[in-house]
Parts: C-alpha cells; structure tokens; sequence
C-alpha cells in the first residue's frame, strides 16, 4: 500500500513513517514537506491514501486537497491542530475521508487507516483490533506478523465472522457437511481453542454454550 504523508514538520514526518511502516511493513510511504512536493508526488504516482497536514507551506492544505478531489478520490486523512467541530463537518462533507486532531499517536492513526482499508474492501479484509483476516489469501496477521492457522482453523474462523453468531451445530454442518456430530464438535472444540490461542482469547466468544460469535 502507497501512502503519501504531507506533513511540514520533518520530526513529525519521520516519526510518523518510522511507526507506520513497523506498525506494517507492506505500507510504502512517501514524505512530502510542502505543497508544491506534494502535488508533484500526487501527479507522478498512483497513492492508497493521502495523510494531509493543512499548515503546510508554498500551496496549503486545503487547495491542496482540493486540487487533488478534482482528479482522484483517494482517501484523504486530515492530520491538524484545528480541532473545532465546525471544521471538522466542513472538511467531513465535502473534501476528506477522516479528521484527526494534533497531537495524536501514530497508534489511532494506524487504525484510522486500516478502517478506511476496511470499508474500501470490507468484503476481502476483516480487521479485529490488531489482527487482519484476509479472505482473498487466507492469511492472518496479528500486529502485523503472519500467525500459521490450518486449513480448518481459518475456515472455522471465515464462518463465525461472516455470520456473526452461528450455533455449534449448524458450524459443524458447514465444516464437515456429514459424519458423527458428537465426534466433530470435539474436533471443533480443539480448533476452536487452537484459534483462541493463537490471535486472542476473546476473539471467538461463547454464548450459552452452544453458540459462537465474533463482533469486532
């Protein structure tokens, strides 16, 4: 993933990039430092998301954004002290995708940039806290590094999240389609504690015993 990160202040932008790209090490970030650089960046290459402080230098943040809203809609993140509510409904309607307010840590930047990856392709990415499912390459992540889950464990754990909350029985139905009930929901039992810890212990929860669910 291709960010560009507008942001004047060079301790502020390298300390940003450093968290982000050991938060994710797929994350390519691009650093510019004023306006102009920025829009240079912009027409040269193709960006996921745009970080965009709006005191920024030679062309500030909101011609900026708004120069940009006229070619692409890339996802814009607004990094700024002006936190009035007022400015936030106004850049909220009609030019970014989010609005975060200075200081803040990395740490809520980095999930406000994986919610915007979730609702770009919230069909193929499931995003729980620290950990990823991605459906596209059955894999998962937790705080970005790979966790092994068998073939079972990752379809058992693609149910219950597309479901939300499904009963033993019908979990067991879908995994094994046939076969003694009583011996599979042991066999589930297993991958079910397996599953839990590997990524959390709260992530699959139990209710009544007898049903499953996922809520993130």
């Amino acid at each position: 993933m291709k960010i560009l990160l507008v942001e004047d202040n060079i301790e502020i932008s390298e300390n940003i990039s450093r968290i982000l790209k050991i938060k994710n090490s797929d994350f390519n970030i691009i650093q510019a430092f004023d306006g102009e650089e920025a829009i240079k960046n912009f027409l040269l290459e193709d960006f996921d998301i745009i970080l965009l402080d709006l005191m920024i230098p030679k062309i500030d943040g909101m011609t900026l954004c708004k120069r940009i809203r006229l070619q692409s809609k890339v996802p814009i993140i607004i990094m700024t002290a002006l936190g009035d509510d007022d400015n936030k409904i106004l850049w909220l309607e009609n030019w970014a995708d989010d609005y975060i307010v200075k200081p803040f840590k990395v740490e809520e930047l980095y999930l406000r940039i994986l919610n915007i990856i979730k609702r770009l392709d919230i069909k193929d990415i499931e995003i729980i806290w620290n950990i990823e499912i991605n459906f596209d390459n059955k894999t998962v992540k937790k705080d970005n590094e790979i966790i092994s889950l068998k073939l079972k464990e990752f379809e058992i754990l693609e149910i219950i999240l597309k479901k939300k909350t499904i009963s033993r029985t019908e979990l067991v139905e879908k995994i094994w389609w046939s076969g003694d009930l009583f011996w599979n929901e042991n066999k589930l039992d297993v991958y079910i504690y397996s599953i839990r810890k590997l990524l959390w212990k709260d992530i699959i929860k139990t209710i009544k015993w007898f049903w499953y669910s996922i809520k993130n």
